[in-house]
């Protein structure tokens, strides 16, 4: 076939041309045989002229590509010349991607058609257009940070097992997973280890999953798993406690040694929801279940669950009325020695009466934050307790201090310091005697706006608690840089102190640690005897729990002191 190429009919200017073009440039029969082929061709796809003697353009396509390129030859005999976009095999071992355009060929004199058809076929290289593109399609949908899908990849997903599944594939369920602790880890530490974390975590969960699941971050510190053949808690159960058991293991992220848990909400295909968006959404609502179940744990999407989000919003609705109604109130907990009982303090606390029944803080002060309502009430919240100070010291009850909780956004926003300052001058108590709580993740967030914020308070005298200390991750450091004054113990260590070491370790640290400062610690929950003997033992100055008393209404909190069983510490 070497003497045919040679007697191909191309003159040698042309022949010229065509070796300058590279690409592929061939003169092929309708079977595919090659009759020219330029030598740039030849080095373009790595091929000998022996071999290409004995092989044709069909059997140098990709298998899957054969068929396309069958039907441009079929039609460039009828309809003129064709364009298609294959991959022709490279040397045996790779692939090129080739645009080619196919032109029957047609001599000046006499012609050619059907079987005798011959083709001139010219082919640009497009293999780094191609791997581009494709970059760019995957970029497209994977997340940046954990490398993983991103939002729009787990709903086409989502979209697609649902269409396999509608033609007999299995069923599915969907799992939203929410990292516990993340925000705090990332308020503390950054966002630098927060995105390392991100990237650990999501590969936790790859290596966790079958083969034939999906995974995707959706943004945060959420992921979603599609899990094919898992249609009901039963086939699920054995990858949740893998997922579980993974993400609870402590994380090395540079020199921090972080512990997280994951909440987890499960919707199942079909029986709850028939389309991407639902399906997630109500993995989203069985999410927030686990998380207020405890934490840690699974929860798998009820019909009940529609009804507790109707419920959340016309409770959030209900709060817009509840403000002007004056169906807010403020209850006092006592802050007090843990040796004589006597009380120092009280924490203000904030309290929803509606006229259908009390609403837990646990419920409506995540709903204020979420919907901005917590500057307008913790605002109040905030006049109301020093207004009560000032008219406690025209009592009995005089010299005692109020704490008072402050959130992130509070905390943060421009007008707090007026705030404050405005609280105190109408109710002329003095500045020392009140005790701002705020919470690791406030001071970490913006730690310079969070120091000149805390110095422009602290002229007013006021001071600072770190609330639920060691719940969060941040470095020790900022105890020594922040003008702080007291430490809270989380209840969390406290309840546990009884019977684990681990607890009464972290316990005894923090209680060194804030003698260390010059700092004084008050521990939150206590509710036995041994637990306030564990802490008198320790050097704790302060506590204040269910043992002494629950938070009380102004009047009942009077009551107590009136009838002798609460007494003020005067020697404080």
């Amino acid at each position: 076939m070497a003497e045919a190429n040679a007697a191909a009919p191309a003159p040698a200017l042309s022949r010229a041309l065509v070796e300058l073009t590279g690409g592929l440039s061939a003169h092929v029969a309708a079977d595919g045989r090659f009759l020219f082929i330029a030598e740039a061709s030849l080095r373009l796809l790595e091929y000998s002229r022996e071999y290409i003697d004995h092989a044709t353009l069909f059997e140098l396509t990709g298998i899957e590509d054969v068929p396309l390129l069958q039907d441009a030859f079929s039609a460039a005999q009828t309809l003129g010349p064709q364009q298609c976009t294959v991959r022709l095999l490279r040397g045996l071992t790779d692939r090129v991607w080739m645009r080619l355009r196919i032109a029957q060929y047609t001599p000046r004199i006499g012609g050619t058609s059907g079987a005798g058809a011959t083709f001139i076929v010219h082919g640009e290289d497009i293999t780094a257009f191609k791997e581009n593109e494709a970059r760019l399609s995957d970029l497209a949908v994977r997340d940046a940070v954990t490398g993983l899908g991103n939002r729009q990849y787990i709903q086409q997903c989502i979209v697609e097992t649902i269409q396999h599944a509608r033609e007999g594939g299995p069923n599915f369920a969907v799992a939203l997973l929410d990292l516990d602790g993340f925000k705090k880890v990332n308020d503390s530490l950054g966002h630098d280890v927060g995105d390392q974390l991100l990237r650990d975590a999501g590969q936790r969960l790859i290596a966790q999953i079958r083969e034939t699941d999906m995974a995707a971050r959706m943004g945060g510190d959420e992921f979603v798993l599609v899990l094919p053949g898992c249609d009901n808690e039963q086939a699920l159960g054995g990858i949740m406690k893998r997922l579980l058991s993974a993400v609870q293991q402590p994380f090395q992220v540079g020199d921090q040694l972080l512990h997280l848990t994951t909440s987890i909400g499960v919707s199942f295909y079909p029986q709850h929801g028939d389309s991407a968006g639902l399906l997630i959404k109500h993995a989203d609502a069985a999410m927030y279940c686990a998380k207020d179940r405890g934490r840690n744990g699974l929860f798998v999407y009820t019909d009940d669950l529609g009804d507790l989000h109707r419920k959340a919003f016309s409770l959030e609705s209900a709060m817009f009325e509840a403000i002007h109604n004056g169906e807010f109130s403020l209850h006092y907990q006592p802050i007090c020695d843990p040796m004589s009982l006597d009380v120092k303090g009280v924490e203000a606390l904030m309290r929803w009466h509606p006229a259908l029944g009390p609403v837990s803080p646990a419920e409506f002060i995540p709903l204020a934050e979420a919907n901005g309502l917590i500057n307008l009430l913790g605002g109040w919240a905030l006049r109301a307790a020093c207004m009560q100070l000032a008219r406690w010291d025209r009592t009995r009850l005089d010299g005692l201090y109020m704490s008072v909780n402050v959130s992130a956004q509070q905390f943060h926003h421009p007008s707090f310091p007026s705030l404050v300052w405005q609280a105190i001058a109408d109710s002329g108590v003095e500045g020392h005697r009140l005790v701002l709580e705020i919470t690791e993740s406030v001071l970490m967030r913006d730690p310079e706006q969070a120091n000149l914020v805390l110095r422009e308070l602290q002229t007013l005298g006021v001071r600072f608690a770190v609330d639920d200390f060691g719940a969060g991750y941040s470095s020790l450091g900022y105890l020594k840089r922040f003008p702080l004054s007291a430490l809270k113990i989380d209840r969390s260590f406290v309840k546990d102190m009884p019977t684990s070491p681990n607890d009464r370790t972290i316990v005894t640290a923090v209680l060194g640690l804030a003698r260390e400062l010059g700092l004084s610690s008050v521990a939150e929950g206590v509710e036995t005897e041994e637990q306030r003997q564990m802490l008198i033992d320790r050097g704790c100055h302060s506590i204040q729990g269910w043992l002494v008393s629950k938070a009380l209404p102004a009047g009942e909190l009077e009551a107590a002191f009136a009838s002798g069983r609460l007494n003020v510490d005067t020697g404080h």
